[in-house]
């Protein structure tokens, strides 16, 4: 005896499916998901660097190193602070090497203390003519 053959596909005999609802959501399951955001990416200390170290970078002009200094004061919470920045005369009496270690002590003091994101955002916006750079 041979098999009955059906020019049927195997699927036809089921109904079509649709997605489930999820309880609470009355549009499409993603609708679910349009309220929500991503969390913002903090930068990194690599990051920071790459900005600080850009066209051989030294520190900010000083005016601009007091308003970077002062974030740092703002966040400080009780905890040291580095060394403030070198402004006046000494900032025309300091090689640029010494003026790069105060500054790098800055961001040091920056990363461990939870100022990171607050200082990329500063350092990143100021333009290359708020910059000091070593020729």
């Amino acid at each position: 005896m041979r098999p009955k053959t059906t020019t049927e596909s195997p699927t036809s005999e089921f109904a079509e499916t649709v997605p489930m609802p999820l309880p609470g959501v009355e549009d499409g399951p993603l609708d679910a998901l349009a309220g929500l955001s991503l969390a913002p990416i903090e930068p990194t200390a690599y990051e920071l660097k790459a900005v600080v170290q850009k066209d051989n970078r030294v520190c900010p002009q000083p005016t601009r190193w007091l308003e970077f200094y002062r974030i740092l004061q703002e966040r400080a919470r009780g905890q040291r602070l580095p060394s403030p920045p070198l402004t006046g005369s000494a900032w025309a009496a300091t090689p640029a090497a010494a003026k790069r270690q105060c500054f790098r002590e800055q961001l040091d003091w920056a990363e461990a203390n939870g100022c990171l994101p607050a200082t990329f955002e500063f350092l990143s916006s100021l333009p290359d003519s708020d910059w000091s750079y070593e020729h």
